[in-house]
């Protein structure tokens, strides 16, 4: 052992001769600290070595959910894919839940379980604010299948206030759709006359309709 401390100190001795005096003050700084830098880079290790481990299990949850997502997509049909989805839904991963809820509401469209559907899509258009005014869209329509067609006036007319020209010939359509089912045919004859402008080589049908609603004011 005092030969080890021996041999160490004569090596340390004659790197200090042979260093250049510019380095000197470094080199002492390094053998004063050296315990507790070498300390320091074990702990710097371990906390990488700890992040890699988190991040690999990150990536095995993640590509467990991506599995049962799929497992489930393609195992189940009707009303058993839609519970399926629904008791997966709490588990997923925060950037796998959009997609899940869009299958979900799918799902539930697909069993013409509409409420059940609308209420996905409500949920959706309130928590997502980049996937609202299609989550609004899809609100609207269950409400149409689900005889709430003054409901959906409600949604789709403040839906175009927000989104001004975007999505504006798909809102006009619902809302021609809706408003005619509600009663109101004045708002259906205006939803109408924005799609005769906006889709001209539709211009047969949609001014035949405004023609057959006009009879009924």
């Amino acid at each position: 052992m005092e030969d080890n401390k021996q041999t160490t100190h004569d090596l340390i001795d004659e790197v200090q001769a042979t260093a250049p005096e510019s380095i000197h003050p470094l080199l002492d700084f390094l053998l004063r600290n050296g315990k507790a830098i070498a300390i320091g880079i074990a702990v710097i290790l371990v906390l990488a070595a700890g992040f890699s481990g988190y991040q690999y299990m990150q990536q095995q949850k993640q590509v467990k959910a991506q599995s049962e997502l799929g497992t489930i997509l393609i195992k189940y049909s009707g009303t058993k894919k839609a519970e399926e989805l629904a008791a997966f839904l709490p588990t997923a991963p925060s950037d796998m839940k959009p997609a899940v809820e869009l299958a979900l509401a799918k799902a539930w469209m697909d069993d013409s379980k509409f409420m059940k559907a609308e209420a996905v899509w409500a949920e959706i258009a309130k928590s997502n604010e980049a996937m609202a005014p299609v989550a609004s869209l899809g609100q609207a329509k269950c409400l149409i299948l689900s005889d709430k067609p003054e409901e959906a006036v409600k949604i789709l007319q403040a839906l175009k206030n927000k989104t001004g020209d975007n999505f504006t010939s798909t809102i006009d359509r619902l809302l021609a759709e809706a408003a005619e089912k509600s009663g109101n045919i004045q708002l259906a004859i205006q939803a109408y006359q924005g799609l005769l402008n906006n889709n001209p080589s539709q211009r047969l049908y949609f001014e035949s309709k405004i023609v057959e609603l006009k009879t009924k004011l």
